[in-house]
């Protein structure tokens, strides 16, 4: 009976792990053939400012007193219904409303087929994020803001 026990709380608790993990992930968005998935938030006082996909740009950011930095991470995968064109930066919205730009550019957004870009928003410290925007797409952030 014991053993039971074990191997049914066992399987919960694993269960659960994983629950919380896919959870954490967004669904992805779909822009003009091009699947968005948010991947994290994290914040920092001192970033690079390298353009998506990633390139040879090693410009850093720092933060001032009161502010720091929104680091959102967001995966991209170029789907056969892609066509070649221009990808406007993301703007950040936070939980009031308030949007924020980044000056991480998305540049040749075709040039490969999956990759992963990160974009500092300078926000005060301790905003709150919801949500991405890239043109007329918005990805949900909020459920990585931990």
């Amino acid at each position: 009976m014991k053993s039971r026990i074990s191997v049914v709380l066992l399987f919960t608790f694993h269960f659960s792990l994983l629950t919380s993990f896919l959870s954490a992930q967004s669904q992805p968005t779909d822009f003009k053939g091009l699947q968005i998935t948010a991947i994290s938030v994290e914040r920092a006082k001192n970033v690079a400012l390298v353009d998506c996909p990633p390139g040879q740009n090693t410009v850093r950011g720092n933060a001032r007193e009161g502010e720091e930095f929104a680091v959102i991470k967001l995966a991209f995968k170029v789907t056969a219904a892609f066509k070649e064109t221009v990808v406007k930066k993301p703007v950040l919205t936070d939980t009031t409303g308030k949007t924020y730009n980044t000056s991480v550019s998305i540049i040749d957004p075709g040039s490969k087929p999956e990759y992963e870009c990160t974009f500092p928003f300078r926000v005060p410290a301790g905003t709150k994020v919801a949500s991405v925007a890239i043109d007329t797409a918005t990805i949900n952030v909020a459920s990585l803001d931990k």
